[in-house]
């Protein structure tokens, strides 16, 4: 068993891993700091609609889709019942359906999304209001991720991703 030490003055780092998890509670879409910006308008209404009507047929190639035909008839009860080689086997018939470029490629790339800049850094538009007060104190990401600590607090779009 480790122990942490934590010296005077010095806090643990903090590192927010961009997830769908932190997509989807992230309230970087509902900040007043873009609500006027021309450039994140496009990318907000983007993020809403991918969110709440995920279409895969167009995301996914048929490899990938294949993969998701394998598992629709199966349970979590079909699953912990099945072998290590099973899952193996299942696991590496997955992969070599799925292309590597279509893996890469689905990727939330930073210059696409409206937020979770505590998590991709910088915004790429420009047209931001810093006069605005970020919402960032009450985003679940910035509570489950303590981000009251890290660097910079708040206007991660401006300032980069949380440290």
């Amino acid at each position: 068993m480790g122990v942490t030490l934590r010296f005077f003055g010095h806090k643990p780092e903090i590192n927010v891993t961009m997830t769908y998890d932190v997509m989807t509670k992230c309230k970087c879409v509902t900040c007043p700091v873009q609500a006027d910006s021309t450039c994140s308008q496009p990318k907000i209404a983007a993020r809403k609609q991918m969110m709440q009507n995920p279409d895969l047929s167009q995301i996914m190639s048929p490899g990938m889709m294949k993969n998701v035909d394998m598992l629709k008839g199966m349970n979590i009860g079909d699953i912990r019942g099945m072998s290590m080689d099973q899952m193996k086997n299942m696991s590496d018939e997955m992969m070599k359906n799925t292309p590597k470029e279509q893996i890469d490629s689905m990727k939330p790339k930073t210059e696409d999304m409206p937020g979770p800049y505590c998590a991709n850094g910088v915004a790429t538009c420009t047209d931001l209001d810093f006069s605005k007060t970020c919402l960032c104190s009450g985003c679940q990401v910035f509570k489950e991720y303590n981000l009251v600590n890290g660097k910079p607090t708040i206007y991660y779009c401006r300032d980069g991703k949380a440290k």
